[in-house]
C-alpha cells in the first residue's frame, strides 16, 4: 500500500517538476505536485504516519485524507468527461466569423499550444473560403507583440489573404476575447454566424463565455500538447467550477 502511495507522489511530483522547465508555470502544472507530494511523504515517512493513525487524531486525519483524494477524483473524472464532450463537437463550416482565442507569444514567436490553434484556424478557413477571421489576444509579459499580431503574421504567412483578417489587441482572458470580439462583430458584422477556435479542453467554457457576451458561437477544438493535455483538464476543470460559482458561466 505504501509502496502504491510513493510511486504515484512520486510521478505525480515528477510530472510538475519536468513540466516547469518546458511550460509556463499555472495552477495546471503545480496541481499534480499539490496532489502528489503528501502522498509521498506518508509513503516515505509510514513509519511515523502508521502508527499516528490509530490515534484519534491521526485517525480523523486519514479519514479526511481519503475522503478529499476520492473526491477530487470523482470531481476531476466527471468534469474531464464533460470538457470531453464538448471538446469532440466541431462547429459547422461556412460560418461568417471565426473567433481565434489568443495564447502565449514567445517574443514574437507563437507557442506551440497557439500554433495548434491556428493550425485548426487553418483548416477551417480552407473549407469556408468566404469566412472573415478575428484573431483575438492582446500584450503580455514576455511578449513583444500582440498574439494577435502574432497570429495575424502566422495566417498571412500560411496563405490567408490579410483582408480577411480583423485584430482585437486589447483583451487579456477568454471573457475578454469574447467582450471585444462582441464589439467588432455589431460594428461589422452585424447578425452574423460565428465559429470560435481554441484548445479542445478550453471549448466548453469558452462558449458558455461566448454566450454570456452575446455571441451565439459554436466550437472548433485545436489539438492540445498531448504531454500536458492531464495538467490542462484538471486546470480548466478547476477553472470551471470557479466561474460556475462567481456567475460568470450559465
Amino acid at each position: 500500500m505504501y509502496y502504491l502511495l510513493i510511486i504515484a507522489g512520486g510521478l505525480m511530483t515528477m510530472d510538475t517538476i519536468w513540466l516547469s522547465t518546458v511550460c509556463n508555470g499555472n495552477l495546471g502544472t503545480a496541481l499534480p505536485a499539490i496532489m502528489g507530494v503528501p502522498l509521498l511523504l506518508i509513503g516515505l515517512f509510514k513509519r511515523f504516519f502508521m502508527p499516528w493513525f490509530r490515534t484519534p487524531a491521526g485517525h480523523i486525519a486519514k479519514v479526511l485524507l481519503i475522503a478529499c483524494y476520492s473526491a477530487a477524483v470523482v470531481f476531476f473524472c466527471c468534469m474531464g468527461a464533460m470538457l470531453g464532450s464538448a471538446a469532440h463537437r466541431k462547429a459547422d463550416y461556412g460560418k461568417d466569423v471565426l473567433i481565434v482565442l489568443g495564447c502565449a507569444v514567445r517574443g514574437e514567436r507563437v507557442s506551440l499550444t497557439l500554433k495548434l490553434r491556428l493550425d485548426a484556424a487553418l483548416e477551417y478557413l480552407e473549407h469556408s473560403p468566404n469566412t472573415a477571421v478575428i484573431v483575438s489576444g492582446g500584450k503580455g509579459d514576455g511578449e513583444n507583440i500582440s498574439e494577435a499580431e502574432a497570429m495575424k503574421r502566422y495566417l498571412v504567412s500560411h496563405g490567408v489573404d490579410e483582408g480577411r483578417i480583423i485584430t482585437e489587441d486589447k483583451s487579456t482572458s477568454t471573457w475578454e476575447n469574447f467582450k471585444f470580439s462582441k464589439a467588432i462583430l455589431d460594428q461589422r458584422f452585424p447578425g452574423a454566424s460565428v465559429a470560435f477556435v481554441t484548445t479542445n479542453f478550453h471549448v466548453y467554457r469558452a462558449g458558455r463565455v461566448a454566450i454570456m457576451n452575446g455571441i451565439e458561437a459554436e466550437g472548433y477544438g485545436a489539438k492540445d500538447v498531448w504531454y500536458t493535455k492531464l495538467n490542462n483538464y484538471m486546470r480548466e476543470s478547476i477553472a470551471v467550477a470557479v466561474y460556475k460559482l462567481r456567475g460568470l458561466l450559465i
